[in-house]
């Protein structure tokens, strides 16, 4: 039977028809199973995932419900800024557009307000997608509270740190591993005259400019990596652990040379890693002046002293030979007594005379005994206050003479003698008339 063209074209609208509702139901079971699996995905990852339509939450699973204190039925409808804080909600807008539109691709912080009132960091990215046949944004974020507060932990220490190092009295500067200037403190400034904006975060021994006029290495490197001929370079070197301490000059500070004491040590994380190094610096040029000067004053004296010592040999050499010299005079002077005057004493005694020029001789010849004497000499010089009368009396009462024989000698009382023999105990502190006066002047000689 033939068909139709009416017919013919009936059946292939019915064959159209039913071709694309089969395409229907398998687009259909597409968007079912990509659903499936979007909902799959979204439920077992631990990020907070959300769908924002029109404005509100069309979909959240349960990691963003929790980071808000709500469920998903309380999250699912309401409207996407209400749960962020107002102060962050411009910045969340604008951050959004901004990756949306791909002018960002970096992740931005903001906070939000849970349930409770608590207040939470979250970090989020966003991204255009259809979502039950309309546009959407598709959420993805994550709560980095805790992070966030170790962050600003962190940085309150490192502030901290780079404020104990601020107001350090010693000049002192810090660098990490790579050797980049990470502090410099004010007394660094004031030793240098190079301010801390123009050499934080500059690296390639820059700090060394200050002290040496080159880059090279200085005390804060040892810290980090040893160097024989540099730690040789220093007067003094002290380790104490993981401490180094040393004395040196230097070719320049502030254009002069100076003198400078340190110390250096490593600065360490949390975990006991090694993560730079802190140096702190003394000028003691004028400590080392001083030390200088002392050290060339107690040169100048040693040298002095012995110049001293030599002259006082040298003058111990003169007076001893002035001794031998007025040795030799008195030696000379008594000998030429006993040879030249002497003998004509002895020739004047055998010639006959007065009675008085006969005393006259006696006293001459005793005097003249009396000055050869050595005992009269010592005498004399022990006890200057002594007359050379109480000198002879004493003399003769040494060899044993009585009042009356001296008298008879000098030609005078005896009551005079013993005026005598007074005195010369008196001067000589023989108070006690225990003390032998002969005895006494027997031990002089």
């Amino acid at each position: 039977m033939k068909m139709t063209p009416g017919i013919k074209v009936l059946e292939e609208k019915i064959l159209a028809l039913e071709k694309e509702s089969a395409d229907h139901r398998q687009v259909e079971a597409s968007l079912r199973q990509s659903e499936s699996l979007f909902r799959t995905l979204a439920e077992q990852s631990f990020a907070g995932i959300y769908v924002v339509q029109d404005g509100k939450f069309k979909y959240v699973n349960s990691n963003a419900a929790f980071y808000a204190g709500l469920t998903i039925e309380e999250l699912t409808g309401r409207k996407s800024d209400s749960i962020v804080h107002h102060e962050d909600r411009e910045d969340v807008k604008k951050n959004a557009r901004a990756m949306l539109r791909s002018e960002s691709t970096s992740p931005y912080e903001f906070r939000i307000v849970t349930k409770t009132g608590e207040i939470r960091w979250i970090m989020e990215t966003v991204t255009y997608i259809h979502y039950d046949g309309k546009p959407a944004i598709l959420g993805n974020s994550m709560d980095v509270t805790e992070q966030r507060r170790l962050r600003e932990a962190l940085r309150e220490s490192e502030q901290r740190l780079a404020d104990i190092i601020e107001f350090l009295p010693d000049a002192t500067f810090a660098i990490d591993r790579r050797g980049t200037v990470i502090a410099w403190n004010r007394a660094i400034e004031e030793m240098t005259g190079v301010k801390a904006p123009d050499i934080i975060g500059k690296g390639d021994h820059e700090y060394a400019l200050t002290f040496y006029g080159v880059r090279r290495p200085i005390l804060i490197d040892l810290v980090l990596q040893p160097d024989d001929e540099i730690e040789r370079s220093y007067y003094v070197l002290k380790k104490e652990r993981d401490l180094l301490i040393i004395e040196t000059d230097v070719p320049q500070v502030k254009g002069q040379k100076a003198f400078l004491w340190a110390k250096a040590s490593p600065l360490y994380d949390s975990r006991g890693n090694i993560v730079g190094a802190i140096e702190s610096i003394r000028d003691i040029t004028d400590r080392k002046s001083a030390e200088e000067a002392v050290r060339k004053r107690g040169k100048e004296l040693e040298i002095k002293t012995h110049e001293l010592e030599e002259l006082n040999a040298a003058l111990r050499v003169l007076l001893k030979r002035r001794e031998e010299d007025r040795d030799e005079l008195e030696e000379r002077m008594l000998l030429n007594i006993k040879k030249l005057v002497l003998p004509y004493l002895e020739k004047l005694k055998t010639n006959r005379m007065e009675p008085r020029e006969q005393a006259h001789l006696n006293i001459l010849e005793s005097n003249l005994k009396d000055l050869i004497s050595p005992f009269a000499r010592r005498l004399s010089t022990k006890y200057i206050n002594l007359t050379s009368r109480e000198i002879q009396i004493a003399n003769f009462i040494k060899e044993g003479l009585t009042s009356k024989e001296i008298a008879d000698i000098l030609h005078v009382s005896a009551g005079a003698v013993n005026i005598h023999r007074y005195r010369i105990r008196k001067k000589m502190g023989i108070t006690n008339n225990k003390h032998n006066l002969q005895a006494f002047l027997s031990s002089l000689t």
